[in-house]
């Protein structure tokens, strides 16, 4: 995710908003979900990572604060911000051979995309530590017993369950769906806006250092 794709992400969220739509799928091109911020462009702009931050979290703002069902379809890859962006939707369904990666301690960086507000909410404290400073991959039965996503279909099924779920959740009337997502923000999700901002704000300074610099280049180096 680079910031044009940010920038057009939030966009695409707030047309959805402005025309009522009833249900909104978020889905990554070329069968990956979302393989995290574009670390390339990251290098070139070293300053560009606090824009790309803020640009994701109003993203990640306006998929709670929408009325429509928000549902994330996690094919291939969910790494890094991509990992927050499927948490931070209502529902998430997966193809049973995708992955999850929390990522960031490989480069030096604290979470943002709302990885540190949304997985130790699902998971707990310890699970959270676990899965960010060993940094390994989430395979989707286990992402289905941790409660990461609520449905994994093989890539044959995919298609036709997602369909038929979305002809099921277009039905519902919208103005309960939009006091049930009131609810559950003001249940679960209080103080996002506050918490995303500090994510934004301890990428941005470590974004700065040289260490960063430097485990950036080694990843870089290894694709």
């Amino acid at each position: 995710m680079d910031l044009e794709v940010l920038t057009a992400f939030h966009r695409a969220l707030r047309s959805a908003q402005d025309n009522n739509a009833s249900v909104v799928v978020i889905r990554g091109s070329g069968n990956t979900f979302c393989a995290g911020g574009d670390l390339g462009e990251v290098k070139q702009s070293p300053g560009r990572i606090d824009s790309m931050a803020d640009a994701l979290h109003r993203g990640i703002l306006l998929i709670r604060k929408t009325d429509a069902i928000v549902i994330a379809v996690v094919e291939g890859i969910a790494a890094g911000a991509g990992v927050g962006l499927a948490l931070a939707c209502d529902l998430s369904v997966a193809e049973k051979g995708a992955i999850m990666n929390v990522g960031y301690r490989r480069i030096g960086l604290t979470p943002e995309g709302g990885d540190s507000f949304f997985l130790p909410r699902i998971v707990g404290p310890k699970k959270f530590n676990e899965l960010y400073l060993l940094s390994r991959n989430i395979d989707m039965q286990e992402a289905l017993q941790l409660g990461l996503v609520n449905f994994v279909w093989d890539t044959e099924e995919l298609e036709e369950n997602l369909a038929e779920m979305i002809r099921e959740l277009t039905v519902l009337p919208m103005e309960t769906v939009s006091r049930f997502k009131n609810l559950v923000n003001h249940s679960i999700y209080s103080g996002l806006d506050l918490h995303l901002n500090r994510e934004r704000f301890y990428v941005s300074q470590l974004g700065g250092m040289d260490r960063f610099r430097q485990r950036l280049d080694q990843v870089l180096a290894k694709k």
